[in-house]
């Protein structure tokens, strides 16, 4: 695998991996790099509107949301089918917009953010549940670290061309 087609996968999983731990996330992030570093293959595809100012603002303030609602006792688990099929399409999207603004097939990129995004959902809501448990953690808490969390590997997804 060559440098740029290892690194473009290694973004779309970790933008994957945060989408199925805030499903709005992973594709707020990959607006705001679409937006930095703004690609000719994505301007003229069908994710060229992730490369708009005004849908990685919306984006942003629904990701913003969402680490808010998620504390919010009786909140459905991320691993209901509605809500997991939710956070597949959302790594989808972020990771089909990665591979699209590198130049490589966008379905690619779209099933390895997926992929990444089931598999975070179910890792992280049981590592939820156990620290809850285990370390006598309120729940809030557990979403706050996994907040952190989401943002770092965001960060770092998109950190540089």
């Amino acid at each position: 695998m060559k440098k740029s087609i290892l690194s473009t996968f290694i973004r779309a999983i970790g933008l994957g991996v945060v989408s199925g731990m805030r499903s709005a996330m992973g594709p707020a992030f990959a607006s705001q790099y679409a937006n930095r570093y703004p690609s000719r293959q994505l301007k003229g595809s069908p994710l060229g509107f992730m490369q708009r100012d005004t849908v990685m603002r919306g984006l942003q303030t629904i990701a913003a949301g969402e680490m808010v609602v998620d504390k919010v006792p009786g909140v459905k688990d991320r691993i209901i089918p509605g809500a997991l099929a939710g956070r597949a399409v959302a790594g989808g999207l972020a990771g089909a917009t990665m591979y699209q603004a590198h130049g490589d097939k966008a379905w690619r990129g779209a099933l390895v953010g997926a992929a990444a995004a089931v598999a975070a959902s179910y890792a992280c809501f049981y590592l939820r549940k156990y620290a809850g448990k285990k370390y006598k953690m309120k729940d809030g808490f557990a979403g706050g670290v996994e907040d952190l969390l989401a943002v770092s590997i965001g960060a770092g997804a998109t950190a540089g061309k």
